[in-house]
């Protein structure tokens, strides 16, 4: 009875018998013919690349553009249900953090802002006030917004207009069954690869951070034993709930983060260090349309493009699903405008501080002889922190935050692809939890299979290839639900 009721999870559901399938092919395709996963993904990146790297850049501005009118409008003054909050105001802003970037900021935080140092993306401007612009822009306003507005959308029609459950919330906007269940399929294999990417990554910082502690060169089955470790912890982590493990490891993973941070910042020339973040906001701000398009003074070569810009902007469309309905669920009680700024505002401008704090002072450190010591990502934040008092307990406790950090992310996209696959419950069933786990756990092992030095190319390629019809998909719901809100307005305005 309990094998036919496990079965029936798969053949009465869509999105877990698609997952499935994809997952096993990823699996299995990565384990036996790793060169062809890596071939196959590369080429079929290149030829879309070709066609729809504009696209990308021109979603960017628009939901940006976007958040901007709806928190102007009277709209922004609606509370997303009558309830009081649920979260106290820093466990709310860990969450989101936690979830939305924690892992990528330490991947990135010493890498991204000297190799826009060392190779400027346009001419014409001072090195280290561009490399912090570009860093600025990558990781400020424009994910968070892509994040906010499919939450907010999931939050509005959850709390406000009564949806029911998580996965009426979500597809309320569709007009047809068709393009229901195309959305219900796409949010969950785009949640899957997001998370992927992430798992992946984050363990090959882990591992190459404790093989420059002991002195050893990991092996690819080292990193995928770590892969398998950190979803089945996060698979048991998410079996607790949001309220238990979940909610700990975001408030612990931001707190040492900030400490980090500071422990950093202390080491800055203070006056150096405002004058190049302060100019570096005020160009970002200043510029930021034509950093968006690629355009005017700020045109920038193909490569760089669709390496940077186009592989981030596909990055955070890939997690805007599970990003976007866990910020609505534990968004419950705050009015619009409120949502907004703590969704888009302040997360944006944390991150703008981190990689100033880090981009500053890496630079600073190299001058102008550079050789190339941070161009790994997996290394660079370790080899960074050997450059400073105390190194050898700040690259143990930056091991155990990517870890953390990792673990946090998995754990919140089993949470919500739980609740998406469970009909839309706001406490799914522990199978769901269970299978999800397993399904992404199983799809990180095919793609990490490729080795680390090739894992973020074929993980670049893989965002970029499955955000593309996503990206259509989350048009047509925006479009939908804010049509349907301003011809709402209109009929209350008669």
């Amino acid at each position: 009875m309990f094998h036919k009721l496990r079965m029936q999870i798969f053949t009465d559901n869509k999105i877990f018998l698609t997952a499935v399938l994809f997952s096993a092919a990823i699996f299995i395709t990565g384990l036996v013919a790793p060169e062809f996963i890596l071939a196959f993904l590369g080429k079929t990146n290149q030829y879309l690349l070709k066609i729809f790297s504009t696209w990308y850049l021109w979603l960017g501005l628009l939901l940006v553009a976007l958040a901007l009118v709806v928190f102007l409008l009277p709209f922004g003054k609606s509370r997303l249900g009558n309830e009081m909050p649920e979260y106290r105001f820093f466990s709310w802003i860990a969450l989101l953090y936690s979830t939305g970037m924690g892992s990528g900021l330490l991947f990135r935080a010493v890498q991204e802002p000297v190799y826009y140092y060392a190779h400027p993306p346009v001419g014409g401007r001072e090195a280290q006030e561009l490399a912090l612009e570009y860093s600025f822009f990558h990781w400020g306003f424009t994910p968070w917004a892509m994040y906010s507005l499919f939450g907010l959308i999931v939050a509005y029609n959850l709390y406000e207009k009564k949806a029911g459950n998580y996965l009426n919330a979500v597809l309320a906007s569709q007009k047809t069954a068709a393009t229901a269940k195309l959305t219900n399929v796409f949010i969950a294999l785009i949640t899957v690869i997001g998370v992927i990417a992430a798992l992946g990554l984050g363990a090959a910082q882990f591992i190459g951070g404790m093989d420059h502690i002991l002195g050893i060169k990991s092996a690819t089955p080292t990193l995928l034993a770590l892969v398998f470790a950190i979803g089945l912890i996060a698979t048991l982590s998410a079996l607790t709930g949001i309220k238990k493990v979940i909610k700990i490891l975001a408030d612990l993973d931001l707190s040492v983060s900030i400490a980090l941070m500071l422990f950093v910042g202390f080491f800055l020339d203070a006056g150096n260090y405002f004058s190049n973040t302060l100019i570096a906001l005020r160009n970002y701000l200043l510029h930021f349309f034509e950093m968006s398009l690629s355009t005017g003074g700020y045109r920038t070569s193909g490569s760089f493009t669709n390496d940077w810009t186009v592989f981030y902007w596909a990055f955070w469309i890939a997690w805007v699903p599970f990003t976007g309905i866990f910020i609505a669920r534990i968004s419950r009680g705050r009015t619009v405008r409120q949502f907004l700024l703590a969704t888009i505002v302040i997360p944006a401008l944390a991150t703008m501080v981190w990689f100033s704090i880090f981009g500053n002072k890496a630079i600073q450190g190299i001058g102008s002889q550079y050789g190339g010591q941070f161009d790994d990502p997996y290394t660079s934040l370790f080899l960074f922190l050997e450059t400073l008092p105390l190194s050898s307990i700040t690259i143990v406790v930056t091991a155990l935050l990517v870890l953390t950090a990792i673990i946090n992310s998995v754990d919140s996209a089993i949470f919500v692809l739980s609740m998406f696959s469970d009909g839309g419950s706001e406490n799914p069933d522990r199978r769901h939890k269970i299978t999800w786990g397993a399904i992404i756990t199983a799809t990180a092992l095919g793609m990490t299979a490729v080795g680390r030095q090739d894992l973020l190319n074929a993980v670049s390629s893989l965002l970029i290839i499955m955000a593309l019809p996503f990206s259509f998909l989350y048009v047509l719901v925006l479009k939908n639900f804010f049509w349907g809100i301003f011809k709402m307005n209109r009929k209350q305005s008669n």
